[in-house]
């Protein structure tokens, strides 16, 4: 199926979300030669990879040297993606939630060593070893998914006990510390602890503590019931054909996949990363630590998971990558100041291509020493 794509990319578009970064003069900021190329592997891969709607930035320390939006938002009302289209980011929420964890850590409000069991009331004794280290790192022998279904079908709503209840009757993998398990359940249980250690919402503590400070105004936790300007209607390729998706489920707390946001708004986001001013420098570095190393493959000298990262080291650089269920990736050369992100409206299924594959496909069109698939970091 081929989409009308409508390519948002130019001179204005490059200078417009630059004067969006302080300390940026638009005006000083040329185009660029690889702006083109990017943009053409973008829209090669919209049409192999059956993507509605992209919308990708590459930044270098901080400050954006390219954007293109390209198709659509919304296929029915053929409304076209912008820099302020609101997409779900699904597991780019883990890098936020693991960055507020170890915010909590070096104020000495929470402790890595802390039990999973001092935060949480009648938890299951199969939880009495687990630490916030090994929630972080997707250590812990949790499961991925853990909510409650019916005949294998999500329910509409979970409130926040339902979903605690869930967690604490599901079974676990391993031993705590014994194996690796990338793990939602984990990451929703860090919120559960970033809620008691703060005595707020995990919602209310995100919008105080990041998004406002960084005025990330279109930036929010999911909620269905909510009307949100300029939101990216999701969509799925199955069967053949690009359809709707069909992910209506509420969930009261969200700290594993709930972040909503924009291209503008993450490369706020990006620009503080790169330069922090307002995010505590100690605990953003601790994020990207690797926390679980794995087998080395032939372009790697290691790789891991950090904390909210995938991490690889290359020849010396550190470099930080994440996927998201509802079609986002993010790439990050720590060492090097370059930075990708990509947004979609079509989740990442089993039988369609990874968003992640467009993010290196554009680091690699800035520079040339990435391979366009990415590090190849296993046999």
């Amino acid at each position: 199926m081929k989409f009308k794509v409508a390519i948002w990319h130019s001179f204005f578009a490059l200078t417009l979300l630059i004067g969006l970064v302080d300390g940026v003069d638009a005006k000083d900021t040329p185009q660029l030669p690889y702006d083109e190329r990017v943009a053409a592997r973008i829209n090669n891969l919209m049409e192999e990879g059956h993507f509605p709607g992209v919308a990708v930035t590459v930044m270098r320390a901080g400050q954006p040297v390219h954007i293109s939006t390209h198709g659509m938002a919304n296929l029915s009302h053929e409304i076209p993606v912008t820099t302020q289209t609101v997409f779900e980011i699904a597991s780019l929420t883990k890098q936020m939630t693991a960055l507020a964890v170890m915010t909590l850590v070096e104020e000495e409000r929470l402790s890595l060593d802390d039990r999973l069991v001092e935060w949480i009331d009648d938890a299951p004794s199969a939880w009495d070893k687990i630490t916030v280290a090994q929630l972080l790192s997707h250590t812990a022998g949790l499961t991925h998914r853990f909510e409650r279904t019916v005949n294998d079908v999500l329910l509409l709503e979970y409130s926040r006990d339902d979903m605690l209840t869930s967690a604490k009757n599901t079974s676990m993998l391993a031993e705590p510390g014994t194996d690796w398990n990338y793990s939602d359940q984990g990451y929703f249980l860090l919120g559960i602890i970033i809620e008691e250690v703060t005595e707020q919402s995990y919602a209310n503590y995100m919008q105080a503590n990041f998004f406002r400070p960084l005025d990330m105004e279109q930036t929010h936790l999911l909620d269905q019931r909510k009307i949100v300007p300029q939101r990216a209607q999701g969509y799925a390729w199955k069967n053949g054909e690009i359809q709707k998706n069909r992910r209506v489920w509420q969930f009261s707390l969200t700290s594993h996949f709930g972040v909503m946001s924009s291209l503008e708004d993450l490369s706020r986001w990006e620009a503080e990363l790169s330069n922090p001013k307002h995010i505590n420098r100690n605990a953003l570095e601790a994020t990207w630590q690797i926390q679980r190393s794995f087998d080395t493959g032939r372009q790697c000298d290691t790789w891991g998971y950090a904390r909210g990262w995938q991490a690889q080291i290359v020849n010396g650089r550190r470099i930080l990558n994440h996927g998201g269920y509802s079609g986002t990736a993010y790439i990050r050369d720590v060492d090097t100041g370059l930075s990708v992100i990509v947004l979609t409206n079509r989740e990442d299924t089993p039988n369609a291509m990874n968003p992640l594959s467009l993010a290196w496909q554009a680091a690699s069109a800035v520079d040339s020493s990435i391979p366009r698939g990415g590090y190849k970091c296993w046999e």
